[in-house]
């Protein structure tokens, strides 16, 4: 259910409004968990200096309906635990869009991956850097507040002036801006593939409303459809019947009537127009045939907006550099533009400067799991394990963590901070589509559990049942099956501290494995006799008598296509003379990839 932006209690938007909230900074605190309905904006400065060239750190701040600040979130402003930095050129005003995910769990910002105070070349903007050098950066922020910015875009075809990003589900991603394309990829990934436009193309703000791509932008691309759906590529469509010299920054669809454009439902739109009047909020229906205008109302220095709806009310949020200002549209479904007048909701801190707003991200209550590795389809080899790593956080602190792939049993994670990684085995699993699954419960008086997935391709032949995998094992492993009689001692070279021994001849521990070669540990003693080691039928005798020293390490090496592969080790009951017994000692075997 969509909750309404009350705008009751904002002044008048020509009145001067003081202050009453201090500029907050950045702290080890924990962010709050965001209301539904509350507005999130991009504010660029911490009011210690005034803005200029230099990059400058940027917040989200949260607004109530009622024109209260909850809190500010700081970006990072240097790198930690995998996030980058993500700050923002200070007098670059077109930059800083904002939007929420098409599932309302993130909003998705844009910066750049330089430290505070970092300029171009002889003191310009960082707009004059190449994302080659100064890669631009696209974070997410979820509903705990908890921030990713592990995606790099520093590919020649990444805008320049980074402006806005939007996303799906919080893996796939679409970023733009002045002098660059309009490019996609996924999070935290380096790098982006071109969907639409060219290095010269200079688009303004992204984003998914109706199951489409929209992107805005400066006359030929004022305002257009991107492909169809959330595609990685497609042409751009101007919506016909707007003004040709119209100047979009932020804009706000509805589905307000039976219309539909393109099969979209929407049929309402809210534009930000720079290009007439010093800022207007334009009002279009869609008619069928085309967008037709209905009607506008002086905002100067409109930028970013957000509809909210309920029923035929629309409640709209438009923020300019010094002021967040809200609008109604009382009758949404009018050929005309019913609005109240626009009234101040908060004003910037002297020193800084709003730039896009967002409803704020929801979801249900529960620890952020933000997957780091694998990446979005990434290939995962049959035959071993992998590594799943994923950064979680919680209010209420997190209390365990587990990872699985496919329908395998879940492995619990070791902590690092906020990084919990789990090494998941892939043996029994079929090559093909595949799906890692992270699940984390937090420790509140009654805990709640979030599960992520994550797409990834599996490669190679399954592991027959019974084999062992690559990887390293104990000979005490349910897989190794025994005869005779074997005893299990103590020893640090084993992966569980525990190994298997025998002094009976013929006693013999047979496994089959699976991988690219193989490697066996024997514990050497003064009582240690000699051993038969059998490999798919070609036997070699070790002798393991030593007095004292480190363990003996044999290697063998599997040609061709991986398969199944037996080994049989043998108590001979035979020793050199200098031995005091005949016995066999069983550390380790490690299964080579």
């Amino acid at each position: 259910m969509r909750t309404r932006l009350r705008v009751l209690g904002a002044t008048a938007v020509t009145a001067v409004v003081a202050v009453a909230v201090p500029v907050l900074t950045s702290t080890d605190a924990h962010a709050a968990r965001f209301t539904g309905g509350d507005l999130v904006v991009y504010r660029v400065g911490d009011g210690s200096a005034s803005l200029n060239n230099s990059a400058a750190p940027v917040f989200l701040d949260e607004y109530t309906a009622a024109g209260s600040k909850l809190q500010a979130i700081a970006l990072p402003t240097a790198s930690a635990e995998g996030n980058l930095p993500l700050t923002a050129t200070g007098q670059s005003r077109s930059e800083g869009l904002i939007d929420r995910s098409a599932d309302g769990r993130f909003v998705a910002v844009t910066g750049y991956d330089a430290a505070v105070g970092t300029t171009g070349a002889n003191g310009k903007s960082l707009t004059t850097t190449a994302p080659t050098s100064v890669p631009r950066v696209v974070g997410l922020v979820d509903d705990n507040g908890v921030i990713d910015t592990t995606t790099r875009l520093n590919d020649s075809g990444s805008a320049a002036i980074i402006r806005s990003a939007t996303t799906d589900d919080g893996d796939r991603l679409w970023a733009t801006g002045g002098n660059g394309g309009i490019v996609t990829t996924t999070r935290g990934a380096s790098g982006a593939s071109t969907a639409a436009g060219t290095a010269s193309s200079n688009f303004s703000a992204l984003t998914i409303q109706g199951g489409q791509l929209f992107s805005s932008g400066i006359l030929a691309d004022r305002l257009a459809k991107v492909g169809s759906g959330t595609p990685t590529s497609g042409t751009l469509t101007d919506l016909s019947g707007l003004p040709d010299n119209l100047l979009t920054y932020g804009y706000a669809f509805a589905d307000l009537t039976g219309a539909s454009y393109d099969g979209t439902g929407l049929d309402t739109l809210y534009i930000a127009d720079g290009s007439s009047r010093a800022g207007t909020l334009d009002k279009y229906r869609w008619n069928g045939t085309e967008w037709a205008s209905a009607g506008y109302v002086d905002v100067p220095g409109a930028f970013g907006v957000v509809a909210d709806v309920q029923s035929n009310t629309v409640s709209l949020a438009i923020t300019t550099p010094t002021q967040l200002i809200t609008i109604t549209d009382s009758n949404g479904s009018s050929t005309g533009f019913t609005h109240s007048t626009p009234a101040v909701l908060a004003t910037a801190p002297a020193k800084t400067e709003f730039r896009g707003v967002a409803l704020a991200p929801t979801s249900v209550p529960g620890p952020s799991v933000y997957v780091r590795s694998p990446l979005v389809g990434a290939s995962v080899v049959l035959g071993g394990t992998v590594s799943v790593t994923a950064y979680v956080d919680s209010p209420a602190g997190v209390d365990t963590v587990e990872a699985k792939l496919d329908d395998g049993s879940f492995v619990a994670a070791t902590q690092s901070g906020h990084l919990w990684t789990a090494q998941v085995p892939t043996s029994g699993l079929s090559s093909g589509a595949g799906t890692v699954t992270v699940r984390a419960t937090d420790s509140a008086g009654t805990p709640a559990t979030t599960t992520v997935t994550r797409a990834v391709t599996v490669t190679g032949s399954a592991v027959p049942k019974g084999n062992l995998a690559a990887g390293t094992y104990p000979w005490t492993a349910k897989q190794v099956k025994v005869t005779g009689a074997w005893s299990t001692y103590k020893t640090s070279h084993s992966p569980t501290n525990k190994g298997r021994s025998s002094t009976k001849k013929k006693s013999t521990a047979t496994v089959k494995v699976y991988g690219g070669g193989l490697a066996i540990t024997f514990d050497r003693s003064k009582k240690a006799g000699k051993v038969k080691v059998t490999v798919d039928g070609k036997s070699t005798t070790f002798d393991l008598f030593q007095k004292a020293g480190k363990p003996l390490k044999e290697s063998w090496s599997f040609k061709g296509a991986l398969k199944s592969h037996t080994v049989v080790v043998t108590v001979t009951g035979k020793k050199r003379s200098a031995s005091k017994g005949t016995a066999v000692f069983l550390a380790a075997l490690k299964v080579k990839p």
